[in-house]
């Protein structure tokens, strides 16, 4: 594989490019053996460096201290690495589409019967398992605990997650899978967001008052 750090960096400049990662927002992370390498907190997506890009440990702890700070969601990057050991890649993305989305459930989301949910490893469309949501939380480690013991009791789940009225985290074996699992459910949200006949109007349901606020990703 190519070095992490450039890959994690030009995936970073792809994603700011299609309006995913705008400014600071969203994260991705890559594990290879023993080490997890992470993009940096509060640094702009579409112009981050490889040299910007953390290596961990896998409790996530940074193995060169200094200035720069790994993302504000370490803990749940590496929660799924725990709970799901044939997982090497984490994407993290905002997006409107997934905003909407997450106000369709109260726990999970049923995506419409599409085509395109093949992509994320089930045959059969109609059969697929719901994506989980899971409520925002000014304390990222709350909900890498919730993350943790939700989908540590799941046999099969969808290779995606979101969080309400915040976004989308999806995972794959590779970067390349990581990358089309996100894609993928993206189309899914897109589909729902834009009123399709498959999902009912939106309705945008509160949010929490402890998940009102904002953290630097």
């Amino acid at each position: 594989m190519d070095d992490p750090k450039v890959a994690l960096s030009e995936l970073a400049h792809h994603l700011y490019r299609k309006g995913w990662m705008e400014g600071t927002g969203g994260n991705l992370s890559l594990r290879q053996g023993n080490r997890i390498y992470i993009t940096s907190s509060g640094l702009h997506k579409g112009r981050i460096l490889p040299e910007e890009i953390l290596e961990m440990t896998p409790e996530g702890t940074p193995l060169s201290p200094g200035q720069i700070r790994p993302s504000a969601e370490t803990s749940i990057h590496v929660a799924l690495y725990t709970i799901l050991p044939k997982v090497g890649a984490i994407i993290h993305v905002h997006t409107p589409e997934a905003v909407i989305a997450s106000t369709f459930g109260q726990s999970k989301l049923n995506l419409p019967p599409l085509e395109v949910i093949k992509g994320l490893g089930h045959k059969n469309p109609e059969t697929a398992p719901p994506i989980p949501i899971f409520e925002n939380d000014l304390s990222v480690e709350t909900i890498a605990e919730n993350i943790k013991l939700r989908l540590e009791k799941v046999r099969s789940p969808l290779p995606a997650l979101l969080i309400r009225h915040h976004g989308t985290t999806a995972w794959g074996e590779t970067l390349d899978d990581a990358l089309r699992h996100i894609e993928l459910v993206e189309f899914c949200f897109r589909v729902i967001a834009g009123s399709s006949p498959l999902s009912p109007p939106a309705v945008l349901l509160p949010a929490p008052t402890h998940t009102r606020g904002s953290r630097t990703h």
